[in-house]
């Protein structure tokens, strides 16, 4: 039984080594001990074994040899690791890309569990982290509101949960083919289109009915590589990550059935263009596999209106047509804590505001009190799997993305099995690597995890605490990089926000006051991104401030950036000129900046650095 560990009445900056390593004297302290008790395991298992290196070995000239040229090469490596990483650890200077400070049980736990070079593909290469993977993830399943019938598994990152998220629907789709091959009797009298078109559920329900010829059936289904032209459309939006090109290429599905779906003005799936793409289809008898809404979009942390997409698959199930909800919240699943009493149940609208009031967060106008995103969150229980990674918003360091799935029997249409690992029939106390694209992997991101589920629960009292002051930090730099203006060669420049935020991404430009060219604007913030990268901004390490860039363009978003174009006095013919419009993006994850104090110190520094780069690109560049 797993023990109970005090969850309330915490105070987060103690979980973190802090921006200036505050807490470094703890780190060390806490490293020392699990160190110590690591070796203690090592000298105390048959304790009375022969040293394998004995003292007189190490005052030899060869050992000592050995000793300076490890010593060298991690000063070596120190040096390279100071000089050529991102200080994503300060608390304000980062505006960047989805990184931050981890936590520190998960660093704690990370460096622990690797100790022992568990390998987390079978119990039998890790008992214990398995074990602590298994539980993590029913964790992230509740989080997501599958409950008691669901499953999950830390995968390497998001783009192989993507993978095998497809994958799975693909194997789950092709199941009544493959049961009209081996038991024929059990669809007798459905039509094509009705094999095509049967839920998840009654996919999972009908391969159960197969009873000893279970297995028959899943070799005849789409891992066979039968029947992949039956499946039909996978439906991605344009702010798809780029895992999904991949995952329908490896798949077999191919990219001829991807189709990309249209978003609108704040970046979301347009839902009347949803549906009128799906009756199109079904017009010309092509069944939709599954459809994808985005929870956390990694260009603009747009969150879709997942909720509609449960609605819409609701109406056509009406007219006999069935598909895959898959919900790819890598980024922005651990949203869903802020909305999650702590009991676990999400909690109705009209509470949200006591909550938030009992918990000191979104204390100022209660910016997050947004009916669609709050309706997005609570759909996702509805939905048949989501990707989900604890390495992004859950403060974990990598590689630890996410799977979760609603039915735990879809993770069966996976299974393989290697005699040395695991064998069907043989009953072991937990199981993951026969269900999951990975083999071998390491236990130290699955121990990491577990360690702060352990701590940190998985609602507003713990991770919606942590989470909500990202989104409290994003609401403030938005509001300060909407309209602020800088004097600069006798020229007013001002930065425009591109859209309200629904997660913590801010996207920002910077025009000059009266241009109306967007060229100008493109070329203007693209210096600006350059200036605070490594591009020609110089090193790293000595910026002042940090950004990440990208662009909106036509090919990918179509007129989704027409109206803010527009609404800075640029004529949309300009964007269909340029083709583009190019942005600032910063994942606003500092955990430090969530109160008054703390902003108004951080904001007139940034404030400044702002003017320093546009003062430098003024000098340098020529467009200002």
């Amino acid at each position: 039984m797993t023990e109970e560990f005090k969850k309330n009445d915490t105070d987060l900056s103690a979980y973190f080594i802090g921006p200036k390593g505050e807490n470094a004297d703890l780190f060390k302290e806490l490293t020392n001990k699990l160190i110590d008790e690591h070796i203690a395991y090592r000298q105390n298992f048959n304790a009375g074994d022969k040293d394998s290196i004995s003292e007189t070995e190490k005052i030899s000239p060869e050992f000592t040899n050995s000793v300076v040229n490890m010593k060298e090469m991690l000063h070596d490596l120190s040096r390279k690791m100071r000089t050529g990483s991102i200080p994503w650890t300060t608390a304000g200077r980062y505006l960047g890309h989805m990184d931050n400070e981890t936590l520190m049980p998960a660093i704690l736990a990370f460096n622990f569990a690797i100790l022992w070079n568990g390998n987390g593909v079978a119990y039998g290469g890790s008992p214990a982290s398995t074990l602590m993977e298994e539980e993590v993830g029913q964790d992230l399943s509740q989080l997501n509101g599958y409950n008691d019938n669901g499953w999950g598994y830390i995968a390497t990152d998001g783009t192989i949960a993507n993978i095998s998220a497809l994958w799975m629907a693909r194997n789950v789709a092709s199941i009544p083919f493959a049961v009209k091959e081996v038991c024929p009797e059990l669809v007798s009298g459905k039509s094509e289109w009705e094999l095509q078109n049967m839920s998840v559920k009654e996919c999972l329900d009908l391969l159960d009915s197969t009873g000893d010829k279970k297995n028959d059936v899943k070799a005849r289904s789409a891992r066979s590589g039968n029947n992949l032209n039956k499946l039909g459309k996978w439906l991605v939006p344009s702010t798809m990550h780029y895992s999904w090109q991949k995952a329908v290429d490896i798949t077999g599905i191919g990219e001829d059935n991807l189709i990309v779906l249209p978003v609108d003005s704040h970046y979301r799936v347009d839902i009347k263009q949803l549906e009128r793409i799906i009756q199109e289809n079904i017009d010309n008898n092509i069944p939709i596999l599954g459809v994808v809404p985005v929870v956390g979009s990694t260009e603009e942390g747009a969150i879709d209106h997942v909720d509609k997409f449960v609605e819409l698959r609701d109406k056509f199930r009406q007219q006999g047509v069935d598909f895959v909800i898959h919900v790819d919240a890598a980024y922005g699943g651990y949203g869903r804590t802020v909305y999650l009493d702590e009991n676990n149940d999400f909690i109705p609208y009209e509470e949200l505001e006591n909550y938030f009031k009992k918990y000191d967060i979104f204390t100022e106008n209660n910016q997050f009190l947004n009916r669609d995103v709050y309706n997005a969150y609570r759909a996702i229980g509805d939905t048949d799997s989501c990707t989900i990674d604890p390495h992004k918003v859950g403060y974990i360091p990598y590689n630890a993305g996410g799977l979760t799935i609603a039915d735990t029997r879809m993770k069966d249409t996976l299974t393989y099995y290697a005699p040395y690992a695991f064998q069907e029939g043989v009953a072991v106390p937990a199981s993951i690597g026969q269900f999951t694209l990975e083999g071998s992997k390491a236990a130290g991101s699955a121990a990491a995890v577990w360690a702060v589920d352990r701590i940190l629960a998985l609602n507003i009292s713990g991770y919606g605490r942590l989470v909500a002051r990202t989104l409290y930090a994003t609401r403030r730099f938005h509001d300060l990089f909407d309209g602020q203006r800088f004097e600069v060669n006798g020229k007013t420049i001002i930065s425009h926000a591109v859209y309200e935020p629904d997660y913590n991404m801010v996207d920002w430009v910077y025009k000059e006051e009266g241009n109306s060219s967007l060229k100008a604007m493109n070329d203007l913030t693209q210096a600006f991104a350059e200036y605070t990268n490594t591009s020609k901004g110089g090193d790293l390490y000595k910026l002042n401030l940090i950004t990440s860039d990208s662009n909106f363009n036509m090919d990918t978003y179509g007129d989704a950036p027409v109206e803010f174009i527009k609404s800075l006095g640029i004529n949309e013919d300009e964007y269909h000129k340029e083709g583009k419009l190019e942005i600032l993006r910063a994942s606003t994850m500092s955990p430090w900046i969530y109160k008054d104090e703390q902003f108004d110190y951080w904001s007139p520094i940034i404030t400044e650095a702002i003017q320093e780069k546009l003062e430098t690109i003024a000098r340098n560049e020529k467009i200002i």
